[in-house]
């Protein structure tokens, strides 16, 4: 092979792109002592570190850039992400909303989003399970106490909420059972 060829190959082998057959060549070639295939991969490698210096920085338009990022989020597998325009609100009882975040079946929980209208009350129950509170929005009666924006409360398994009502209303972050025994008052 005239030496031409193996500073051809000098370059392709900076650039890692050398078949398994054509690397052990030309490492046993190195191994030799060729020194202007040593000079020329020393340039290539100078040459290919100074490509991204070279180059016009340019931004994306923001419509394309938008796309890009949401088509990056949504194939990250294991992470959910719902909006705030995103998900159904249903009417559970009367003046009751709730909006699904997140049903797990397996460990038979839930995490919901509950809109309590002014005025409304929600049946007495007891709890199959540990159930959380976070106020959000307004103010609302829990277990006999009055619980205001950012309150937390806690309800564990075998416990009884006779008295959940609002009188202004009430946006709470809610971690439940699937299920609550209803009970009759």
């Amino acid at each position: 092979m005239d030496h031409e060829n193996w500073l051809e190959i000098a370059d392709f082998y900076v650039a890692g792109v050398l078949e398994p057959d054509e690397l052990a060549e030309f490492e046993a070639h190195l191994s030799a002592g060729c020194l202007q295939c040593q000079t020329r991969m020393r340039e290539t490698q100078e040459a290919i570190v100074g490509i991204p210096a070279s180059l016009e920085a340019i931004s994306p338009a923001s419509a394309v850039k938008e796309r890009l990022l949401a088509r990056i989020d949504s194939e990250k597998a294991g992470l959910v992400f719902i909006n705030a325009d995103e998900g159904a609100w249903i009417e559970a009882e009367p003046g009751i909303f709730a909006k699904i975040l997140n049903m797990d079946a397996e460990r038979g929980r839930l995490t919901a989003l509950v809109r309590l209208a002014p005025g409304s009350r929600y049946a007495a129950h007891r709890h199959l399970g540990s159930e959380e509170v976070l106020v959000l929005e307004g103010s609302c009666y829990c277990g006999g106490r009055l619980l205001r924006k950012g309150d937390y409360h806690r309800a564990e398994v075998g416990s009884i909420h006779v008295d959940m009502r609002t009188d202004e209303g009430s946006l709470m972050l809610i971690s439940a059972p699937l299920q609550s025994e209803m009970l009759s008052t």
